[in-house]
């Protein structure tokens, strides 16, 4: 037979791995498995069992270089799963340096799970747990995009032996939204062999897709039947708040009751009422630096508005011009806590439907007023794989006046081009009503993705009225035109240790409203990646800014009117973090508006044991202006020590030099048991100013949140 001929006929045979046609049938068990992380003898006997794995980096659809198996069963209240990944070289070859919760950086061997509960390809979740038994779960958004600011109530165990390590996951489906009336969902699995920087999936064997693509899903039958119990969650909490030197309306001591209630009025469709809403136990936000004209973006972490946020979602937009953004409703421009006194919360899918209510009563704050906001979002899936959709929200946080704001948007996705190449093409409009802008405004996007090999495109424009004015969403500027475009073309050589390299030309342009242009950038370099997760970058960049009024850049430094064009460059090396200690430099010199800039960035990471790490970032910017010099220095230090996957310490300091203060974090965090969590947190700031250290307002937490579900 002709080689060629063989080969067309192998790629036939190839073809059903690519396309999605992997499926198992899911027995009910009556002797669930103990989730303890070791796959004892006969403990999951009659599961359904696949070993179908493929490669999808280093090598597409390659042979995997070591064994992976996995085990699926169920019972009314759970779905239970076990993977067994086996490893030559024993346990010395599995990197296990994370037992956190959601600390996907990349350091440790990983498998994770991705159901699509209601089968349609569209939104869903994604559980994993780390060699060292961290978790880790989120969202799935916009058919692949993953959200990992939401916490779901699941258990999961590891174990690390001679001869590999196994994982054993027990999902509560109270947990899930889905269709009871649909026994099919879609399903996947990925394992992460870290220090060959080797992926295995066990369906969707397509390079350019994260595991968190649902088209690429395989299948799960079999699952009728589930237990839902009359949908009900009580969630009470409560925390008590001491503070030194508290802001002009807040209390020095502060006892918190708070209660969110969950129905689940079908299924698929869940009412949660929040009343006396905390968010003690959030994260603190890492400190940004502007030293531009326009406000940063910060991203939510409170878990109200995590929780389903996935639903919000519109028109493929991450950041910019965004109609709601969740960090507007309960804290103020400052990032002051405002009082939710109560919230009211509808979301869920029916059919092919997806809807997102949200109604909240904010407690006075600087003498605005007790005030209520409002956002609706509904979308329907069409075509195969798109869906179109409408937003609107109502109320204003920011003051007195009034706002409101209404979208339409049409998101076309298509999976299934030749060649396994995918498309998505997201068009928006939205127009708003604002006092505060004093008048009407709009805004269209159309953001276009191809994102495949070799060759690689993203493009995105937006035209932004003057006084587009979304009050509960974010807009960095407003009555401008903005272009962006991204080519890329991808090798991978498997050569002289090169296993990836990436050339890329990226520009991005701002106009006005007349399509004069004001600002640009362009970006070309390269960026080069070894067999071992180790990476290098570098680029070149003219850019320029135009001012149409003076800017104080820092106090006494004047950026003076007109257009400033500057060249500068970039040279950035790093270290995989698969290695105990992770390094990454970077270093930025050229030009910056009217003079040269040298920027200088180090990040550190030492992880001496699977439970304690250490974290370092360093930013020096050297800013040397015929108007001023100035430097901008930016420091954070992070310790954690993880006594159980359920028991943490970690102290996080900020500094930086614009403020001259210096932030401190102290937190722990226990989990009794998921849905019951303690938390004990400690806020406190200190003046650096004129060589002193002088502590300045702090804040110290107790929080307890408990779950029932009935």
């Amino acid at each position: 037979m002709p080689v060629a001929r063989l080969r067309f006929l192998v790629f036939l045979l190839v073809i059903p791995c690519w396309l999605g046609a992997a499926e198992l049938t899911v027995p009910a068990t009556s002797t669930p498995p103990r989730i303890d992380g070791v796959i004892a003898f006969g403990e999951w006997e009659g599961a359904a069992s696949s070993d179908a794995f493929r490669q999808v980096e280093p090598i597409e659809n390659a042979v995997p270089t070591e064994h992976t198996r996995f085990w699926v069963m169920r019972d009314r209240d759970y779905l239970f799963i076990a993977v067994r990944c086996e490893d030559s070289a024993g346990a010395d070859g599995i990197r296990a340096y994370s037992m956190q919760r959601d600390q996907d950086n990349g350091s440790d061997d990983i498998v994770r799970v991705v159901l699509d509960t209601f089968n349609r390809q569209n939104d869903g979740y994604y559980f994993g747990l780390t060699a060292g038994g961290g978790r880790h779960d989120g969202l799935v958004e916009n058919r692949e995009e993953a959200n990992d600011q939401w916490d779901g109530l699941w258990f999961g165990r590891t174990s690390i032996d001679v001869g590999g390590w196994s994982a054993e996951f027990a999902i509560p489906v109270k947990s899930l939204s889905f269709d009871p009336g649909i026994q099919a969902w879609g399903f996947n699995l990925a394992r992460m062999i870290r220090r060959k920087q080797e992926s295995v999936f066990w369906n969707g064997v397509v390079r350019n897709k994260p595991i968190t693509s649902l088209p690429l899903a395989g299948q799960l039958h079999g699952l009728a039947g589930f237990e839902q119990g009359r949908g009900v969650e009580v969630k009470p909490s409560a925390s008590l708040t001491t503070r030194h030197d508290p802001s002009p309306g807040q209390k020095q001591t502060e006892f918190k009751p708070g209660l969110d209630l969950v129905w689940h009025v079908t299924p698929a469709l869940a009412a949660t009422l929040t009343i006396n809403t905390d968010f003690a136990d959030a994260e603190v936000d890492e400190r940004q630096i502007n030293l531009g004209r326009f406000p940063l973006f910060f991203p939510e972490k409170r878990g109200f508005f995590t929780q389903d946020a996935s639903l919000f979602t519109f028109g493929g937009i991450g950041q910019d011009p965004l109609p709601f953004f969740s960090r507007r409703i309960g804290l103020g421009a400052d990032g002051t806590a405002v009082d939710i006194l109560a919230g009211l919360k509808l979301t869920g899918r029916a059919g092919p439907w997806t809807l997102g209510i949200l109604d909240v009563e904010l407690d006075d704050y600087e003498g605005l007023g007790r005030q209520n906001v409002f956002v609706a979002r509904v979308a329907r899936q069409v075509l195969e794989e798109s869906s179109v959709g409408v937003i609107v929200t109502r109320g204003d946080p920011r003051g007195p006046g009034d706002a409101s704001l209404a979208g339409v948007d049409f998101n076309y996705v298509n999976n299934r081009l030749p060649g396994d190449k995918a498309l998505t093409v997201n068009t928006s409009v939205q127009a708003t009503s604002s006092d505060a802008a004093d008048g009407s405004g709009n805004v269209a996007v159309v953001k276009v993705d191809y994102p495949n090999e070799p060759f690689r495109f993203e493009g995105t424009f937006s035209r932004t009225s003057e006084r587009y004015d979304p009050a509960l969403g974010f807009v960095s500027r407003t009555g401008v035109a903005y272009l962006y475009l991204s080519n890329n073309y991808i090798m991978r050589p498997e050569a002289y240790g090169v296993r990836y390299v990436q050339f890329y030309v990226e520009t991005e342009q701002t106009a006005d409203l007349d399509f004069d242009l004001l600002d640009q950038a362009a970006y070309t370099g390269i960026y080069l990646e070894n067999k071992h997760g180790d990476f290098s970058n570098v680029w070149f960049s003219p850019a320029s800014e135009t001012y149409d009024e003076p800017f104080e850049i820092r106090p006494g430094v004047l950026i003076p009117v007109g257009t400033h064009h500057w060249n500068m460059m970039q040279t950035q090396v790093g270290t995989a973090r698969s290695r105990v200690v992770d390094v990454n430099l970077r270093w930025r010199h050229g030009g910056f508006l009217t003079g040269l800039s040298d920027d200088y960035r180090i990040n550190l990471g030492w992880r001496p044991s699977n439970r304690l790490q250490f974290t370092l970032a360093q930013l020096w910017r050297d800013v040397r202006l015929p108007q001023g010099d100035f430097d901008v220095l930016s420091s954070s230090a992070r310790v954690s020590y993880t006594f159980t996957p359920d028991l943490q310490v970690s102290l996080l300091g900020q500094y930086d030099n614009i403020s001259e203060s210096l932030g401190a974090n102290f937190r722990i965090k226990w989990t009794h048991r998921p849905g019951t969590d303690f938390y004990f947190v400690i806020n406190q700031g200190y003046d650096l100013s004129d060589d002193a250290f002088r502590p300045t307002a702090g804040e110290l937490s107790v929080k307890g949140n408990w779950t029932w579900r009935y």
